[in-house]
């Protein structure tokens, strides 16, 4: 629906001064060549790890800057204290300013248009008098996950140098946390955090080993969890910031931005999920605008607006996340039936994993150009291809994609369990409110996502693409164009055709079944079906007499014989 194009437009119109958030550099871009066509200033904001020149150059101090950084250390801090941190000035600063430094140095009122990625939502100088857009859901940019190690020593470390806290360490405090006598003293330590003092900046324990900038942060959590029934801890922590802890001790601290420092925000997003976007931006004033109201309004924009023509085929879920479901001799049966059909090789998205199994067998020969769906957002690699495959259902591990969610929503999310006790799975799959929705968030819409890949941009008088979808897990509402069915040759079957190409007697020839079996493991009589099956094909034909009344096999086009299997 052009809704990025949008934004940039209603900037030129209105006048007003408007912020993009989105996740790849790559759409930069797009966005400044849009400003550009509309004669309205913009600025890339500048970014630590890619303006400053200590990073990525191998650099003496590279790996201490990068440690300190990721203790929480803003960029700019690391800068201006490089002395402190590393006994000198940083690589980037011997010959003057540091590239980065010198980029923060703008006035945001000088610029129409500001571009950054989501995680410069935090800082409230490209936020305050202006407008917002979020380009695309920002997933996990506003997690901090540390591990459990690092987040325990961090909060001990900072219970040692905090004296408004009575416990000395995160074994103390999580066993004497609930005492009534420490009420009191809980309670104004926790009235006394804002939505900056949740960070620890001190200098004098950032030399110390296990110093975290948001131990303050780590704290508060362990001072607030609270477990649930599928033995997840939670707790809120003010300001839309919440905390979770798996059974197996992992962390998940959502720190959303400031957004309340804008004029107002628009949250771009052509399938969300309104829970998880609540969360990640800390609130719940969004307000869900649909542009499409009903199915069949959605079904004629796939169609009409965006010329799509899908075709789905029986293959199931198909789960290919972890790998152990590809399955490269049926998706090599769709992708060689999609040339017999279309008369050229589409482009594929699918799993990171089924691309390195295509790469590694001849499947690869049938692929133009091929995507993983980790890579996908705000992608436009396929923009003008027209015949396009979407290959197996993400499915990313449940504690990630459901529980966690879940958990930050304070539910305990399991899965339903079938009535011989055991938990639903494959296409039965279903969790408790509201795992199904947050499941399809990565399942069924990022498989809908990969389809509106193919064919967005028109070229050579031509718009849309044929996609071929070979997974079941495409939302309810989305109607195939064609259903397909996808067999791929049996080995009995692969052994005949062998046995016929090795065959001096082929293809000038012919053959009976009791020669062909001679030179396989398959039985005279399934020679016999296997031979009828390739007659229906049309790729060989019989007569017969003689002895028995023989079959006599001679070839029509053997040679055209597929790979893998074909597609009806």
């Amino acid at each position: 629906m052009g809704k990025s194009y949008g934004v940039i437009e209603w900037a030129e119109t209105t006048g007003n001064p408007l912020t993009v958030f989105t996740s790849r550099r790559e759409l930069y871009g797009q966005y400044t060549q849009w400003c550009e066509e509309m004669g309205l200033s913009f600025l890339s904001l500048p970014a630590f790890q890619h303006d400053c020149e200590t990073m990525g150059e191998d650099l003496p101090l590279e790996e201490q800057v990068n440690e300190v950084y990721e203790s929480g250390i803003s960029g700019a801090e690391i800068h201006e204290n490089a002395r402190q941190y590393f006994g000198r000035p940083l690589p980037c600063q011997q010959q003057g300013k540091c590239r980065y430094m010198e980029r923060r140095e703008f006035d945001p009122e000088n610029y129409d248009v500001l571009i950054g990625h989501y995680l410069q939502a935090h800082n409230r100088d490209y936020l305050e008098d202006r407008y917002v857009a979020i380009d695309e859901f920002p997933g996990d940019a506003y997690f901090f996950e540390p591990t459990h190690n690092d987040a325990t020593r961090a909060i001990s470390n900072y219970l040692d140098a905090e004296d408004a806290l009575p416990f000395e360490n995160w074994k103390d405090l999580i066993r004497r946390r609930n005492n009534s006598e420490y009420e009191d003293e809980v309670r104004e330590w926790v009235s006394d955090l804002g939505f900056y003092s949740h960070r620890d900046t001190r200098l004098l324990l950032q030399r110390k080993p296990g110093f975290h900038a948001h131990a303050p942060l780590l704290t508060h959590a362990g001072l607030e969890f609270d477990l649930l029934d599928n033995e997840w801890e939670t707790a809120t922590l003010g300001a839309g910031r919440r905390a979770v802890r798996s059974p197996e001790d992992e962390w998940t601290v959502l720190i959303p931005p400031p957004l309340y420092a804008s004029e107002s925000v628009i949250a771009l997003d052509g399938t969300p999920t309104v829970t998880k976007w609540r969360l990640a931006l800390g609130g719940d004033w969004i307000e869900h605008e649909k542009v499409l109201e009903s199915d069949t309004e959605k079904r004629e924009y796939l169609r009409n607006v965006l010329g799509l023509e899908i075709k789905q085929t029986d293959a199931g879920s198909k789960p290919h996340q972890s790998g152990k479901h590809i399955n490269t001799k049926s998706d090599g049966a769709l992708l060689e039936g999609i040339y017999e059909r279309e008369g050229t090789h589409p482009a594929v998205i699918t799993s990171k994993q089924a691309q390195e199994q295509y790469d590694s067998s001849m499947v690869h020969q049938f692929i133009e150009g091929a995507e993983h769906y980790g890579n996908l957002k705000g992608s436009n690699k396929f923009a003008e291809t027209r015949v396009g495959a979407v290959i197996g259902s993400p499915h990313p591990p449940e504690n990630e994609a459901v529980k966690r969610w879940g958990a930050l929503d304070g539910r305990a999310v399991e899965r339903k369990e079938r009535n011989d006790g055991q938990p639903t799975r494959g296409e039965g799959l279903e969790f408790q409110w509201p795992g199904n929705k947050l499941f399809q968030d990565v399942v069924e819409k990022e498989v809908l996502q990969a389809v509106m890949r193919f064919g967005r941009t028109p070229s050579k008088g031509e718009k849309g693409a044929t996609v071929y979808v070979h997974t079941s897990r495409l939302p309810e509402w989305v109607t195939p164009d064609e259903a397909l069915e996808v067999d791929t040759w049996s080995d009995g079957m692969e052994e005949v055709v062998n046995a016929l190409r090795r065959s001096e007697s082929w293809p000038d020839g012919e053959l009976t079944n009791k020669e062909i079996a001679a030179d396989t493991s398959v039985g005279t009589k399934q020679v016999g079906e296997l031979m009828k099956e390739l007659d229906e094909e049309g790729y060989v034909t019989h007569r017969r007499g003689g002895r028995g009344n023989a079959y006599h096999w001679s070839d029509v086009r053997l040679a055209e014989f597929t790979e893998f299997g074909q597609v009806e």
